[in-house]
């Protein structure tokens, strides 16, 4: 595939019905996103998973932010994070707090982003860069450079824990 090729399906797909559909890319960085607001909605109400699940499965399918739409998320990926990150949080604090520089508690919206992230490069279904590039998207909603700056490197030190030999 050429790069124009390559640049043309990252923005949209051709749908069945012949309309522009959003990338499976677009999707990926959509799921994440709501991953991370489900995770921190979850740290300050404490509902449980399944209803996030289920709320940004059906009920926040069609979202609106800052005037945009955004993409209809891969639900199964969406579910697959939440899912995963509810039964491995266990494991998942320690790896990030090992990792931190600076050891004082972590925001409730940095430690979501960071939550979901460590999930995704322990289970290793996607390389590395792409969740981490993905993560940094999604903190560049929320955050500065220089906080969006320390996100990068606390992923890219845990990646390497992960990373197959």
């Amino acid at each position: 595939m050429s790069e124009n090729e390559n640049q043309s399906t990252d923005k949209a797909e051709v749908s069945e019905q012949g309309d522009l559909a959003p990338s499976r890319k677009a999707r990926a960085l959509s799921a994440r996103l709501r991953a991370v607001q489900a995770v921190y909605q979850k740290q300050q109400n404490n509902k449980p998973m399944k209803e996030l699940i289920n709320e940004y499965i059906i009920h926040r399918k069609s979202m609106v932010i800052d005037g945009e739409e955004l993409v209809e998320p891969n639900e199964r990926l969406l579910k697959s994070i939440l899912s995963g990150v509810e039964e491995r949080l266990p494991e998942l604090i320690p790896i990030i707090e090992a990792n931190l520089t600076n050891k004082k508690e972590v925001e409730p919206l940095l430690k979501a982003i960071l939550v979901c992230a460590v999930y995704e490069l322990m289970v290793q279904k996607t390389d590395a860069p792409i969740v981490i590039n993905d993560y940094l998207n999604v903190a560049h909603a929320f955050y500065e450079k220089s906080e969006v700056g320390l996100i990068n490197g606390i992923l890219d030190s845990i990646s390497k824990l992960f990373k197959d030999d």
